[in-house]
């Protein structure tokens, strides 16, 4: 094996931390069937979309649906269905909210809890408000009599500070992947999932779309991009699919 064939089989793949997990679980048995290695950084959703529009990644991990122009300009492939969780420090010994109880936390009516929302780049943050209404306060050009966010709430990058935050401090309540919050709690960390409306999100209700806040996890890619398509076909195999679950995350055929 020269290293030059190592090479032109090697990915950059940027883009949700919520995906991120998932390429690198598979990341070293790619090195060992094809050869290739798989350069993996998070940034959110927005980033990894604007470095494959630049060619600095040859795929984006994209945790939303797309936009009929990126679905124009790109080739994408959902891998997986991740439901947002509603994640509290356990102190608070919340285990359901009604949607109109999640409104009113992020919205500021009620005000005995310190909020953590996400960034503006945050596929999260746009799964999140699709589904309550309440847009951040830093999202511009909105009608006027449009719900924000509460203005104090506090804006975490990924996954990680997300949940660190959580579990640190009393009080707190934050929108983040399910998949991520029940590894956290598999570690030993003081935070639960909250159900919504007295439905859990689980791997059923995810699948079913009982449980509210799903959204699909996708692969991008530039069709051109003959190693990014090499990828793609090989993640169609059933060791990625187990992947997907072993991390949490509702599996997708494809």
């Amino acid at each position: 094996m020269h290293a030059h064939e190592v090479t032109q089989r090697s990915l950059n793949i940027s883009g949700a931390t919520t995906i991120q997990p998932i390429i690198e679980e598979v990341a070293k048995r790619y090195l060992e069937e094809m050869q290739g290695e798989l350069f993996i950084e998070g940034g959110g959703t927005e980033g990894g979309l604007q470095k494959l529009r630049e060619k600095k990644a040859d795929i984006a991990m994209v945790a939303r649906d797309l936009s009929q122009e990126e679905k124009q300009d790109f080739s994408h492939a959902s891998i997986a269905i991740d439901a947002v969780a509603v994640v509290l420090n356990k102190n608070k010994n919340v285990q359901n909210l009604t949607k109109e109880q999640l409104l009113d936390i992020y919205g500021g009516k009620t005000t005995d809890f310190i909020v953590i929302s996400r960034k503006m780049d945050r596929a999260t943050l746009n799964v999140f408000e699709a589904y309550s209404a309440l847009f951040s306060p830093k999202r511009k050009n909105m009608p006027s009599d449009t719900k924000r966010i509460r203005e104090d709430a506090w804006e975490a990058e990924s996954n990680i500070n997300t949940l660190l935050w959580v579990a640190g401090l009393k009080n707190t309540i934050t929108i983040v992947s399910h998949a991520e919050a029940l590894r956290y709690i598999e570690m030993g960390y003081p935070i639960v999932i909250a159900a919504i409306d007295g439905i859990s999100p689980t791997n059923e209700s995810i699948k079913n779309g009982t449980y509210p806040i799903t959204r699909k996890l996708n692969l991008v890619w530039d069709k051109e991009n003959k190693r990014a398509v090499e990828f793609i076909e090989w993640s169609k195999q059933p060791s990625f699919i187990k992947a997907v679950q072993k991390l949490g995350f509702t599996a997708v055929e494809r």
